[in-house]
């Protein structure tokens, strides 16, 4: 168990290490780094399932709550997103849907000229 414990700080290290100096330093919305906080929220949990790693619990809870949070609120906004598609599909599908209409009214309405001139008639096809 304790040659376990020793490579898991091993492996640990250098996971810490890329988290402090290059993935922290993206936005905490992005794909990368969202991945990767994944990544060592799995290897902690692992840790302290297989080693009774109390620490590596405590780090895994922390940081699935904190990326809970960024995840939650990207599903959000997503949902929205699509939601405002949806709404311009049905009010664009409404306006071509009263342009069909306003087109039939228009072919089928009985036009009365009140000057007689063929030349201003449309013509029927």
């Amino acid at each position: 168990m304790a040659l376990l414990r020793l490579n898991y700080g091993i492996a640990q290290f250098p996971l810490q290490l890329v988290e402090d100096v290059g993935i922290s330093r993206l936005d905490e919305r992005a794909p990368l780094r969202l991945a990767y906080e994944n990544v060592l929220v799995t290897v902690d949990r692992a840790a302290a399932r297989l080693l009774d790693d109390e620490s590596a619990a405590v780090r895994a809870s922390a940081l699935h709550l904190r990326t809970a949070v960024v995840r939650f609120t990207l599903a959000l906004q997503q949902r929205r997103e699509r939601q405002r598609q949806e709404a311009e599909g049905a009010a664009r599908a409404a306006r071509m849907d009263e342009c069909v209409r306003h087109r039939t009214r228009l072919r089928d309405a009985k036009v009365v000229y009140l000057v007689d001139r063929s030349d201003d008639r449309p013509t029927t096809t």
